[in-house]
Parts: C-alpha cells; structure tokens; sequence
C-alpha cells in the first residue's frame, strides 16, 4: 500500500509541474507578445509623428513662398513710386510696410529651419535606436529559423518603416533645397538659410545614405535543396540561390543592384 501511494503521489506531482511548465511557457509568450505588440505600437507612433511634422513643414515652406511674392511684389510697387517721385510721406509708409513683412519673413525662415532641425535629430534617434535594432533582431531571427526555430516573419513591418523614413527624409532634402530657391530671389543682411541650410543638407544626405545602406538585407539565405529550412553547406562546385532585398522602396532611389560573391578561403577554424 506504501509503494502505490508513493507511485501515485510521484505522477501526481508530475503532472502538476509538467501543468505548471506547460503554464509558465505560456505566459512568457504572451508576455513576449506584448512587448513585441508594444514595441511595434510605439514604432508606428513615431514615424507617424515624423510623417506628420514634415507634412506640415511643407506647408510652412509653402507659405513663406507666398509671404516672399508679397514682398516681392510691394517692393518693386515702392521702387515705381519712387520714380515717379511721390510725396515722401507715401515712400516712407511704403519702406515700413516693407520693414514690417522683412521682419515676419525673417521670423518665419527661422522658424522652419528650427522645426527642420528638430525633425532631422528625431528621424536620427529613431533610426539609431529603434530602426537599426529591430533590424538587428529580425536577422538574429532569421539566423534561428535556419536551424529550426519558429518562422521568420516581420520584413514587410521593416520595409514600411524603413520606406516611410526615407520618404520624410528625401521630402525634408527637397524643402531645403526650396529655400535655397527662395534665398536666390530673396535675402538679406543675417538671413538664416545661408548660415544653417549647408550643414542641415549634409546631415539629410548622411541620413539618407546610411538608411539605405542598411536597408539592403539578404532576404532568404542560402540553404539545402532538400531541407529548405537547414542551412547551406558550401561544397566545390555546388551551385546555390539566395535572395536579397533593399527595405526602402521610392521612385527616388533609382537603382541597378549589382552583387558580386567571393568566398574567404582563410577563415580560422570553426568560422
């Protein structure tokens, strides 16, 4: 009677701890989940944000356009008064109202070069530390799937995010070099886009180019012809495919990909 107690009392507790393992597994995905879930949400957020602010900084550079016309225009209007020689009392009311729009232009250039900058170091950070690390983590994954872990998943997700900033990016270049149009027609004594809009435009261009750099990813890694979820091994004479993909996807990057393969016969054992 001792021993089958004792039997009983063993499967007993091995089924509560296998139930309790079973349950612990299962609560650490679905924490996982909701970091993952979380991670994403906040990803979203903030390239929305940057999409925002440079949507409305098109409009800001859309209306220092109109307000430059006016002063254009009430310029060369003050500059045929003067011909004409009219009464001094109209030039001078006309050199103020002149004074006053010079002042708002000015306010105006400032401020957007201010609301640029601000967005140039957000998309920084972002792609810093969110971007190149969830791209980090997809590869760590994809290296996982290759020796039977779960299935890869999450490079459309990338291609979004990665495209979306490279959009905001290339629209923030292209309103530089609006202003810089605009300083052709239009400029003065201490006007800010001369002063801040070269450095501003090598920061657009560094971001650009390191963005797109990092977006091209070998999509599907080389792998056995019978056991596609089994990595490679190179052999002599044994011909493989692989995949690659560039995550940023725009009609501004027109590009003919070129890959060309070589193979490191000198790596140390166990590489």
């Amino acid at each position: 009677m001792a021993r089958v107690i004792s039997t009983c009392l063993r499967e007993e507790r091995r089924i509560l701890s296998s139930t309790c393992t079973q349950e612990q597994g299962a609560l650490e995905q679905s924490l996982q989940n909701s970091v993952a879930f979380e991670r994403q949400k906040n990803m979203d957020n903030r390239v929305g944000i940057i999409r925002n602010s440079v949507q409305l900084m098109e409009q800001a550079v859309k209306n220092i356009e109109d307000m430059q016309d006016d002063f254009d225009f009430c310029y060369k209007t003050l500059q045929s008064r003067e011909s004409a020689d009219r009464t001094s009392d109209m030039i001078k009311q006309g050199i103020t109202r002149l004074q006053e729009m010079l002042n708002r232009l000015d306010f105006k250039r400032k401020e957007i070069l201010s609301k640029m900058d601000v967005v140039i170091k957000e998309i920084d950070d972002l792609i810093t530390s969110q971007l190149r690390p969830e791209l980090q983590d997809w590869k760590r994954r994809q290296q996982i799937a290759a020796i039977g872990g779960p299935m890869l998943t999450g490079l459309e997700q990338l291609q979004s995010w990665f495209t979306l900033t490279a959009q905001s990016l290339f629209q923030i270049k292209r309103q530089l070099d609006k202003l810089g149009e605009l300083v052709v027609k239009v400029t003065y004594e201490s006007d800010p886009i001369p002063l801040q809009k070269p450095q501003m435009e090598e920061q657009v261009k560094y971001l650009i180019y390191h963005l797109i750099k990092s977006s091209f990813v070998v999509e599907k890694q080389p792998c056995m012809p019978t056991h596609p979820q089994k990595p490679l091994i190179i052999k002599t004479g044994v011909q493989f495919t692989t995949k690659v993909r560039l995550l940023v996807k725009l009609p501004e990057v027109d590009y003919q990909l070129k890959v060309k393969t070589t193979f490191d016969k000198d790596l140390p054992p166990g590489r």
